[in-house]
């Protein structure tokens, strides 16, 4: 009798522990084994951004599937909501950690105020928001990725190539910032020496232990990069997504470690609840190349759209773009299996609210929050004898909207175009015809109180920095060129000048539109004449997806794009507005 009752007292001591931990429910396995598991969890939170593209200050709508968010964004108060979201799960999770990411295009096609500091104002923000682990972007390429290591690693860039002293004056004088990130890039090889570009690495393993217990897991990071960049596969291979994180996948496991996140700059959608994209096909290619896989989560970007999905039970994050949200991932790491524990991971893109929607956020306490306030206060100060500069005005003194028309115009971008082919005819490079992307115009061309453009605004509206080659191409070419716009699968649309068409619907396969009437300066296009297309050198090598431009032939460059719209403000101001009539729908 008093056996009986020991083991009924032992047993209901269990089962009270058991409801007080929470554990054994559903697992499959005894009270007793759950217990002894839920011992070996290792709490973790991952935080990552993408697609910051030097967006010290800049705020917009934040388009999350259902939701919109308006006045999101501003790279303190990302900041400062990193640091929030890490102490509210430190409070809950005792021991556990942190580890802050980043997917790619930290910098390039940037406002003024760090693109003319050669973005070491935002590289300085990447520091304060002590970003751990990243990947090379597409614009990391723009002015080398030899030179991006070096300022990551707190290196003054060379200037060599610039024109404007002011500029080059400023960034010599800007003490850049060692950031400590470690550099990722799986899958692409430096033609010239065929292995991986000097100083990055295809992952890197990092050590999680918990605070409290001190046991740990390592986990591996694999970084990729979009191989759709015909611009970059000049110098270097791009290989294909999903076989390399096949590849380093194995690398990674017979090392041992089994917890894997990839940092992929390549893109993912969630619309109406379904999650679709590069980001989501190379998932489902790699799951048929090696089943047995261990990606825990895929961190997007390079699309700049709002991704929170899960597939072939992958968590799939991309919080649109220049900070406007950021992703979590909250979890445990099993210190027996070494992985993850999937079913409890939680995946979250979180918006970065303005002061107004989210009264309590101030931040005031928050040292992250001060210092990237500083930063920026410190570049708009540098900048501002380059970017208060006068270099014209615009007839009636009011700004010229980059918002999409209807017919996908944008007037912002037809005086980019119509300066382009302008100047370059002027200088005497013969151009027939203008064309750009509307993702290549970032900004509308605002006036300042006077009613004068700055050269700050032309640097917010081309912060690429592009060239501008002339590609020799026939009158088809152009008709096919014209046409790629209007495909399921564009995002971008091409901004003419010197061009017309009309277009109207179409279900012919991909084709949602197909166009007709095509002229050349009021003329019909001759299928079979060569025509000179005055364009930037992303686009000229089948950029955007528009692959007609690799049938032509570069032939000439026309310069910089700044540097021609600077001289069309100078030379003609005040500019009239463009008229949105290029093209015609019916």
């Amino acid at each position: 009798m008093k056996k009986s009752t020991k083991q009924m007292i032992k047993w209901a001591s269990i089962a009270v522990l058991t409801a007080i931990l929470g554990v054994g429910i559903g697992t499959g396995h005894s009270d007793v084994q759950a217990s002894k598991t839920t011992s070996s969890k290792i709490p973790v939170q991952l935080l990552a951004i993408n697609d910051i593209h030097g967006g010290l200050q800049t705020t917009g709508k934040f388009v999350m599937d259902q939701t919109t968010v308006n006045n999101a964004g501003g790279l303190a108060r990302l900041g400062g909501y990193l640091d929030q979201s890490q102490q509210q799960f430190a409070q809950k999770n005792p021991g556990g950690v942190t580890v802050r990411l980043q997917s790619g295009d930290m910098v390039g096609a940037s406002p003024a105020n760090s693109a003319l500091l050669d973005d070491g104002p935002t590289l300085a923000a990447l520091k304060a928001m002590k970003i751990q682990v990243g990947v090379l972007g597409n614009h990391e390429f723009d002015h080398g990725i030899d030179q991006y290591l070096a300022e990551t690693q707190g290196k003054t860039p060379s200037t060599a190539n610039l024109k404007n002293q002011l500029q080059v004056q400023a960034i010599n004088d800007y003490p850049f910032a060692n950031t400590k990130m470690k550099m990722l890039i799986a899958n692409v090889i430096d033609k010239a020496t065929n292995k991986i570009p000097t100083g990055y690495r295809p992952y890197t393993i990092q050590k999680v232990v918990d605070k409290k217990t001190k046991q740990s897991v390592r986990v591996g990071y694999i970084g990729i990069l979009n191989t759709n960049l015909p611009g970059i596969a000049k110098n270097y291979k791009l290989l294909d997504e999903a076989t390399t994180i096949a590849k380093y996948g194995r690398v990674l496991r017979a090392k041992g470690v089994k917890a894997i996140v990839v940092l992929g700059h390549t893109g993912a959608v969630t619309q109406n609840c379904k999650t679709t994209g590069d980001a989501v096909n190379d998932i489902k290619k790699l799951t048929k190349i090696d089943p047995h896989n261990s990606v825990d989560v895929f961190f997007a970007a390079h699309s700049h759209q709002y991704a929170d999905g899960v597939v072939n039970g992958i968590p799939v994050l991309q919080a649109g773009f220049q900070g406007k949200g950021y992703s979590e991932v909250t979890g445990t790491l099993n210190a027996k299996t070494k992985d993850f524990d999937k079913q409890g991971l939680k995946a979250l893109v979180k918006p970065v609210y303005s002061l107004a929607d989210d009264p309590g956020s101030t931040f005031k306490n928050d040292q992250t929050f001060y210092t990237i306030t500083d930063i920026i206060n410190s570049a708009n100060s540098r900048v501002a004898p380059i970017i208060n500069t006068p270099v014209g005005s615009v007839e009636g003194g009011k700004t010229i909207s980059n918002d999409l028309s209807a017919t996908k115009e944008s007037a912002a971008a037809y005086v980019v175009v119509d300066a382009q082919r302008n100047v370059a005819n002027k200088e005497g490079h013969k151009t027939d015809i203008a064309v750009t992307s509307n993702d290549s115009i970032r900004s509308a061309m605002n006036v300042d109180g006077a009613g004068k453009v700055t050269l700050g605004t032309l640097y917010d509206m081309q912060p690429y920095g592009n060239s501008q080659p002339i590609v020799e191409m026939t009158g088809q070419d152009i008709i096919d060129l014209l046409n790629e716009q209007y495909t399921k699968s564009q995002l971008y649309f091409l901004q003419l000048s010197g061009l017309t068409h009309h277009f109207k619907s179409a279900t012919n396969g991909d084709q949602i539109a197909e166009v007709s009437d095509v002229q050349v300066d009021g003329q019909d296009i001759n299928v079979n004449g060569t025509y000179r297309v005055l364009t930037n050198d992303y686009l000229s090598t089948g950029g955007d997806g528009y692959q007609a431009f690799a049938k032509g032939k570069i032939v000439d460059n026309a310069g910089q794009d700044i540097d021609l719209l600077t001289t069309y403000m100078q030379d003609n101001s005040p500019i009239p507005v463009p008229q949105l009539n290029r093209k015609i729908q019916g």
